[in-house]
């Protein structure tokens, strides 16, 4: 089994954007993350000791991470213990008729953030289950929210791109919808965290 609780923001993002993904294929790197050689290669390699991702072979050179000396490609592949890292049910990764209204939702707010923030209204009355997840940069900065160590005001910032007082917003439209997020302290360091109700 492995460890969760040690994925960074940044491989928890990567996950997240591969569940996305109709091939569930980990690269390109979300825009936001600007490892590059090294740096990339540890980063997924971590994942792919923790079994959340997997080598398969492919033919595009752009999702490919590595060549071997036969000269076959190889990519990654989210596995079904990454898309549960990622929040995401593999059930519910495999039909994507839904994810095309989500991408609407998306391409509509895309523009501002404001848009973004200010739209939660819709869900705030359903307590009863769990609240609907955002999609966007709001999803994406649930996600991270979610992590084990949360994440801090920094971190939100530059993974969504959002000013602080924005991403500030962003929270507080999250706790509106239904979802308990608290500002936590650890060794020095101030982060949201989703806490689990229930």
């Amino acid at each position: 089994m492995s460890d969760t609780k040690t994925l960074t923001v940044a491989q928890l993002l990567i996950l997240t954007t591969a569940a996305q993904r109709p091939d569930h294929m980990v690269l390109p790197l979300p825009a936001t993350i600007r490892a590059r050689g090294g740096a990339q290669r540890n980063l997924l390699g971590a994942l792919l000791k923790m079994d959340l991702v997997a080598e398969v072979p492919v033919d595009d050179a752009s999702i490919a991470w590595r060549t071997d000396q036969a000269g076959q490609r190889h990519g990654l592949r989210i596995t079904a213990a990454g898309l549960t890292a990622a929040g995401a049910s593999p059930e519910a990764m495999a039909g994507s008729t839904a994810s095309d209204a989500d991408k609407a939702e998306q391409s509509g707010a895309a523009g501002s953030d404001a848009a973004v923030v200010e739209e939660p209204a819709a869900g705030h009355g359903s307590h009863e289950g769990s609240p609907r997840r955002p999609t966007g940069k709001l999803g994406e900065a649930l996600q991270v929210i979610s992590g084990e160590t949360g994440a801090t005001l920094a971190e939100i910032t530059t993974l969504t791109g959002w000013l602080p007082h924005t991403a500030r917003a962003a929270v507080t439209g999250l706790r509106k919808r239904g979802f308990d997020v608290a500002l936590i302290q650890q060794n020095g360091r101030k982060a949201y965290r989703l806490t689990m109700a229930g």
